[in-house]
């Protein structure tokens, strides 16, 4: 898979996509060939930790998540440097403050925000009110990756 970034603010749920896609997936391939830098908040690996939780108990949730940080894989950003432009966007967007804050990482870093769907509330903002900042989705590169094959 072809990404058209570097470095990158990743939301929970590409970090989930990523658990449960496993070391066989192109995103896991592209993040340990460093084709893709990852960054995120300890808020996106909460988020990330707590969906794992209910899907798959706490004590593989924990040992992932754990597994995870202790990779050093994901760069995880400080909340106290993106609070104020995470509330302006929460201010001004109607999105979840999880997604406030990695917008602001995005912009903070000037890399892209990387959402793994299009979630019906971030997507009705991007057509309403949009963003000053680059926004992807994994299943738009899945999408095109699959046409490529196709061809």
């Amino acid at each position: 898979m072809n990404f058209p970034f570097k470095e990158v603010a990743c939301d929970a749920s590409i970090i989930i996509e990523l658990m449960l896609s496993g070391a066989n997936s192109s995103l896991f391939q592209s993040i340990s060939k460093e084709e893709i830098i990852p960054l995120t908040t300890i808020l996106a690996i909460t988020e990330t930790e707590y969906i794992l939780c209910r899907k798959l108990g706490k004590e593989i949730a924990f040992d992932k998540i754990q597994n995870l940080i202790s990779s050093n894989y994901f760069e995880i950003i400080n909340l106290d440097d993106l609070h104020k432009e995470a509330s302006l966007l929460k201010c001004n967007h109607s999105i979840s403050l999880p997604d406030c804050f990695i917008l602001a990482l995005a912009k903070e870093k000037q890399a892209p925000a990387f959402f793994a769907f299009k979630e019906e509330e971030l997507t009705k903002q991007i057509k309403t009110k949009p963003f000053d900042i680059d926004i992807f989705f994994l299943e738009d590169l899945n999408k095109s990756a699959q046409k490529k094959n196709k061809k």
